[in-house]
């Protein structure tokens, strides 16, 4: 058995991380409001100020293995309490060596561990028993009370009992952190007493992180559905916002051949795969499909009726003259809505708040529309934060979609998804719950090696937005790591991308050291080494997919792109690479590039030579782990810190150039005004034209200590707009500029003083080679430079435009020697389009020219450097 430490007594009342208080009021969100205004609600059960709620009872269920109490179950219990029954069986079974036993019972017995909801067992007894608000709003809410010789495990439906089955074998101190079995701890406890009271509901009535591309396998789909039932992921509401315009019309192509004007009018054409929403016809259609669904599934909460994916809405007059596309598209929202309220009250319909429908209509939705706000993908107006501080205000229920991980953006690779970085996480969801949503849809992977951490976060945070994040992460260090959980921490820490983790080979030199400490500390925990085995097979791939993308040996390419694909799929079923994604995406196209067909798994004629079962032997793990101590060696660098006094000097030197930078992304830029005149420059923002449906550029110009002294917006047009920022008095001063990804250009001219900050995790994407070079000071007694380059080849230029040297690795550290005489000195670097850059031994500033440079006060006075007046 394994032996796991518990947190928490199993003798207390239980006040941990599942809520905030014994018994939850209900949230007074708009969301909520909007489930009220077309369902009847609930009589509340909190118990009254002079209403005396019996204290819990220590009730012990097993003595040195002897099982004291059955599992009780109603005659007529769902198929989901049947299953936590037996689930809760199991476990017990495991933890104390006893052998319990699942029964059924019409009433509530007076001992036993009774299982269901309070319409399965009106007589339990409890004067707060979870309740449902509407149809939905408590369907997941559960009670746990402990009284004699009995446990209830109530819902008010039968997922808040499913619920409690898994909050009570938490709290004796089972987890379940990731899909694998390797992943679920059960601790060995021979006798086992709890004392219990717990009232607890989801903030968020809609919880789900699910996989792009899929599941590969009926495995793979019952471990992820074992995983959400034991974690609570679950929805009380069922939200359907999905793209349905393309079913409309497939479900309707014979008709649509006889009528092709109810299609949408692009480019003079009647074309799909959107509708022509001014017309009744198609109007019609869409409401039809939405009634003839809930005929024959009247089960369901909600239909959708969103548009289908991209563009191409209807350009006829009649479209035209409705206005902007989120008017047309909501519209017909209403409409069906309104249809649905007469012939289904109770029931919604859905879609997205998304690309050219991202922003609010000029109207109220109805009460029985709910949207789901995109976190990406935003067209119009408003940016993501914007918009979800202005849909509240149309409508009554809300949701978002998220994007955890997307294997195109991500690739399973450091640093990750946002799903990797667990303070974001928690401030997203907080802030999501705050504006009222009451659903949160999270495209992700099945990639739990890297985001594995973030994903146990971020269901839990869906919960309760407000639990204690770091004694969450602790216990998750803790429960899965044991006596190793001191560097697993670090290791987890050190690829967060809130940490600013710089992607290099001393960067997974030191991730492959965590582990190997982790490893040697774990060495009488099987348990917890099968889980250090999965992350070395993550961090494998890491290596493999690392040698491939910087080899340029064609041969050995081949075999690593053969051993990569041959090694996720061995490993499939840790989960720790999105072996679907990746199976996809890249087996095809590296059997094109390397010229071997029978790599695609699109192709079924052939077998696949990476088809290779079995997963690692233990005596490939350590060989695994070798080779990546192996391959990647620390390289230790001291960071050299200066003053954040900066100044403008007096360098003497003759090279003077205009700023002319070009990025698409937000940047910070230092300014100085040496004698209290206004700073000029000129923005043009929209640069790239087909972003320019977005929302308008941003800046905000702010002195040293971060005060606003001026703030605007600027058209995405792609025009110069000169600005004049007046300033208070001589000194430092700081531009900062959000684009909304639709690229922007910065101009000043010579003389004006222009400086990048660079940041240890920030990476920039300039548009092409930076005119004129980027300039920057190598202090006396500088022997060598050291910086981290994370981008395309460049030129190391030295004092006198020699070149010292040619750049062409990325993701790792440079080392640049600094001739006699060379320091205390400008140098620039030439070709160089701005990635990620920060040095370690120099001040972090560049410029396009030498009088545009900042520089430290105390780098100017050990050098002797006069300010520039």
């Amino acid at each position: 058995m394994i032996s796991t430490p518990h947190p928490h007594p199993a003798t207390n009342t239980y006040t941990g991380q599942h809520g905030r208080h014994p018994t939850l009021a209900p949230r007074p969100t708009a969301a909520l409001a909007f489930i009220a205004a077309f369902t009847l609600a609930a009589t509340d059960t909190t118990p009254a100020a002079d209403e005396v709620v019996p204290a819990p009872m220590p009730v012990t269920l097993a003595v040195d293995g002897e099982a004291l109490l059955p599992v009780i179950v109603h005659p007529d219990a769902s198929d989901l309490i049947r299953t936590a029954a037996t689930d809760l069986v199991d476990h017990l079974d495991r933890i104390t060596g006893a052998r319990f036993v699942v029964e059924t019972s019409d009433h509530t017995p007076g001992r036993g561990l009774v299982i269901g909801t309070t319409d399965h067992f009106p007589d339990h007894g409890l004067a707060d028993p979870p309740t449902l608000r509407g149809d939905f709003d408590g369907a997941e809410a559960f009670a746990i009370h402990t009284s004699d010789d009995r446990v209830l495990l109530l819902g008010a439906a039968d997922p808040g009992a499913s619920h409690a089955v898994y909050v009570l074998l938490e709290e004796i101190g089972c987890r379940w952190f990731f899909p694998s079995a390797a992943w679920q701890v059960v601790p060995d406890k021979p006798t086992v007493t709890v004392a219990l009271d717990l009232r607890d509901r989801p903030a968020l009535l809609a919880r789900r992180i699910w996989y792009g591309h899929g599941l590969f396998d009926q495995r793979a789909s019952d471990d992820y559905e074992t995983w959400a039932r034991r974690n609570r992921m679950a929805s009380s509401l069922q939200v359907r916002a999905g793209h349905a315009y393309e079913t409309i019309i497939a479900n309707n192509a014979g008709r649509l051949q006889q009528r092709p004007e109810l299609l949408a009018l692009v480019d003079g054409q009647r074309r799909g795969p959107q509708l022509c929403l001014s017309n009744p016809g198609a109007q019609q259609m869409v409401i039809d499909h939405v009634l003839d669904r809930f005929d024959r599934q009247p089960n369901e909460h909600m239909v959708s009726v969103d548009p289908a994916d991209g563009g191409g809405h209807c350009e006829c007059p009649d479209c035209l003259a409705m206005g902007s596309v989120s008017n047309r598209v909501f519209h017909m929202a209403n409409l069906a809505a309104r249809a649905v309220d007469e012939q289904h009250p109770g029931r919604m319909v859905g879609l997205y708040a998304y690309n050219e429908h991202s922003e609010p209509p000029d109207f109220q939705l109805e009460p029985n529309v709910y949207i789901q706000l995109t976190a990406g993908f935003i067209r119009g107006r408003y940016s993501f934060d914007q918009l979800l501080d202005l849909w509240p205000d149309k409508t009554t229920g809300m949701g978002v979609y998220e994007y955890f991980s997307v294997y195109l953006w991500d690739w399973d690779m450091p640093p990750g998804g946002r799903a990797a970085d667990v303070r974001d996480l928690q401030q997203r969801i907080r802030r999501y719950a705050a504006a009222g949503a009451t659903s949160l849809d999270a495209e992700s992977g099945n990639n739990w090696g890297l985001h594995g951490r973030g994903y146990h976060a971020a269901n839990r945070l869906g919960w309760n937005p407000e639990l204690d994040l770091d004694a969450l992460l602790a216990d998750f260090h803790q429960q899965a790591f044991g006596p190793a959980a001191e560097p697993m921490q670090t290791y987890y820490d050190r690829l967060d991308p809130g940490n600013d983790p710089q992607l290099s080979r001393h960067l997974l030199a030191l991730a492959w050291r965590d582990l190997e400490q982790a490893w040697d500390l774990a060495a009488d925990r099987p348990d917890v080494r099968a889980r250090l085995a999965d992350l070395v097979t993550y961090l494998h791939f890491v290596h493999l997919r690392w040698e491939l993308d910087r080899s340029d040996d064609d041969a050995l390419r081949r075999q690593t792109a053969l051993d990569l694909l041959t090694h996720v799929h061995r490993c499939r079923h840790n989960y720790m690479n999105h072996w679907q994604a990746l199976r996809n995406w890249h087996s095809p196209r590296w059997a094109d590039e390397f010229g071997e067909p029978s790599w695609s798994a699109r192709q079924t004629e052939q077998p696949h030579p990476w088809a290779v079962e079995g997963p690692p032997t233990d005596d490939e793990i350590v060989a695994m782990l070798q080779a990546g101590l192996d391959a990647f060696q620390p390289d230790e660098v001291e960071q050299l810190v200066f003053s954040s006094d900066l100044l403008p000097p007096a360098l003497g030197h003759d090279v003077s150039r205009a700023t002319n930078h070009l990025y698409q992304g937000g940047l910070r830029y230092l300014l100085y005004s040496r004698g209290g005149e206004p700073i000029e420059l000129a923005i043009a923002a929209g640069t790239i034209a087909h972003y320019r449906d977005r929302a308008e550029a941003s800046y905000t110009f702010f002195d040293a200590e971060g005060e606003s002294l001026a703030e605007g917006t600027l058209p995405l047009d792609g025009e110069p707009k000169p600005l004049t920022l007046e300033v208070r008095e001589p000194g430092l001063y700081q531009f900062e500029i959000s684009d909304s990804s639709a690229g922007w250009r910065l101009q000043a001219a010579p003389g004006v003083i222009a400086t990048i900050p660079l940041q240890p995790g920030q990476g920039f994407r300039h548009g092409g080679h930076m005119p004129g070079g980027l300039f920057f000071y190598v202090p006396r007694g500088t022997r060598e430079i050291v910086y981290h380059w994370s981008g395309l080849p460049h030129l190391v230029h030295g004092p006198g435009g020699d070149v010292v040297k040619e750049v062409s690795d990325r993701d790792r550290f440079i080392r640049v020697p600094v001739p006699e005489g060379a320091d205390g000195a400008i140098w620039h670097f030439g070709q160089i389009q701005l990635g990620h850059l920060w040095f370690f031994n120099l001040p972090n500033l560049v410029a396009a020219s030498p009088d545009a440079l900042l520089l430290p006060r105390d780098v100017m006075e050990a050098d002797d450097i006069p300010v520039h007046e």
